[in-house]
């Protein structure tokens, strides 16, 4: 056997259908004792049995639990699971992947290898599944989805079905990711006949996507009242998400312990119950209505201050990550750290000067170029593809949302093709509409 060099594995993989007995496997061993202990429903309005393939389904990106949600809901028929590249390079992924026929994408790049893969499996007759927003949610929303996604459609021309999870960030937050069960309901919808793929324009279909997709899982929650499990302590590490204070103003000054999460500075803080409502600590308190809410009044604030200032610019000490080639990295991390250095965001350009294996380093990228970066696991470090190589950083503090908010609106101002268009998300970006209290936060003293 030959030494092992993974670039070389991926860029000769090739796309082939998953095995229908291999996929029944796992369907059973995995996917379906994950969906039952997590209480999940189909609302199957396709008629998944007597469905005939091969076809495309989007699915929007709740956790990291999905595969195993929309798995279940579109069984018996196979399918073909797209997974981050970076996912290949990891010791415990890497054979479950080459069973399954995974197909490898970078993140957030053009990736025409992908795309062969995609046509390759449709060619033979399998079926592809994959999550066009990019990366699963940190807000219990979604972003829009990617660029090409409609043109993908259009060149292949098959059907093209929707899943929609409602639930599953409830089930498994980014930001604490162990399971909180509860219920999750995954719905399953015809999106596009290949007729309709040849009459609707790029913009309509992309707009037909985001719509049959989009779910807002605090919303949801309002309407059906359901408990999940683990409450006392959802609270643990939701800084690395909201590290903004509303009433001060002050950042990473939140900490959250047990299920309370509260502002060092001033006080202001709140407590979660079972169905994520918010609770004020005090009547003074200034409390979003929901968590998604908080985490989009960041991203306006973020907007703002890069709208408002042609000399914007982030800038933060990092350790530098990269993936080795000639052998795999354990479970418990997503890279190898190579060195360190600083981070720098302006109106123009992505940097990192520093060090790799000791010799000085320097990485660029446009932000008409660079869409968003890719949040690793617990949130505390992020990545992104640097000419094909992936890179991360691991910054000192919990700046790691900040960022990702930060690339992606720098990226929009700079007017890059990933806009965001969705319609519920269009306040965060009305210059002329103060922020209102009584729409966008509980009742408070502080509020009145």
């Amino acid at each position: 056997m030959g030494e092992l060099d993974i670039k070389t594995y991926l860029a000769k993989h090739k796309g082939k259908p998953v095995n229908r007995l291999f996929y029944k496997i796992l369907r059973y061993v995995l996917a379906g004792p994950q969906a039952k202990k997590m209480n999940c429903e189909v609302v199957d309005n396709v008629g998944m049995k007597k469905f005939k393939g091969p076809f495309i389904v989007v699915s929007n990106h709740t956790s990291r639990c999905d595969w195993e949600y929309v798995g279940c809901a579109l069984y018996p028929q196979p399918m073909n699971y797209m997974a981050s590249d970076i996912e290949f390079h990891r010791a415990h992924m890497h054979l479950i992947f080459k069973l399954c026929r995974v197909i490898p994408k970078k993140n957030f790049v053009a990736d025409f290898h992908c795309i062969r893969e995609i046509k390759s499996v449709i060619g033979k007759g399998g079926n592809v599944i994959f999550f066009p927003e990019g990366k699963s949610s940190i807000s219990g929303t979604n972003q829009p989805i990617i660029p090409g996604t409609s043109e993908l459609f259009k060149n292949l021309g098959v059907p093209v079905l929707a899943t929609r999870i409602s639930g599953g960030y409830l089930s498994n937050t980014q930001w604490n990711i162990k399971n909180r069960p509860g219920k999750v309901v995954i719905t399953v919808d015809r999106l596009f006949t290949p007729e309709e793929i040849k009459e609707l324009s790029v913009s309509e279909m992309d707009a037909r996507i985001n719509a049959a997709i989009y779910n807002d899982d605090f919303a949801w929650n309002r309407e059906h009242r359901i408990k999940y499990a683990g409450n006392e302590d959802v609270a643990v590490k939701l800084e690395e998400h909201l590290y903004w204070c509303p009433k001060c103003g002050a950042e990473l000054t939140n900490v959250g312990e047990g299920n309370t999460f509260r502002c060092t500075a001033c006080g202001n803080g709140m407590t979660i119950d079972e169905y994520y409502d918010l609770h004020p600590l005090a009547p003074d308190c200034v409390i979003p209505k929901d968590l998604r809410v908080w985490f989009e009044l960041q991203r306006r604030r973020e907007y703002r201050a890069i709208k408002d200032n042609p000399d914007y610019v982030l800038e933060e000490k990092v350790k530098l990550g990269y993936l080795p080639t000639d052998h795999y990295v354990p479970k418990t991390v997503t890279s190898e750290i190579c060195g360190e250095g600083v981070i720098r965001l302006t109106r123009d350009e992505f940097s990192f000067i520093g060090t790799k294996h000791g010799e000085p380093f320097e990485l660029h990228n446009n932000t008409v170029n660079m869409i968003s970066v890719v949040m690793e696991t617990d949130s505390s470090y992020f990545g992104a593809f640097f000419g094909g190589q992936y890179y991360e950083f691991h910054p000192e503090r919990k700046v790691t949302t900040k960022w990702q908010i930060a690339v992606e609106e720098v990226h929009r101002a700079a007017g890059g093709k990933w806009q965001n268009t969705l319609p519920a998300q269009q306040w965060i970006y009305e210059d002329d509409k103060p922020t209102d209290r009584e729409e966008y936060f509980l009742p408070s003293e502080a509020n009145a």
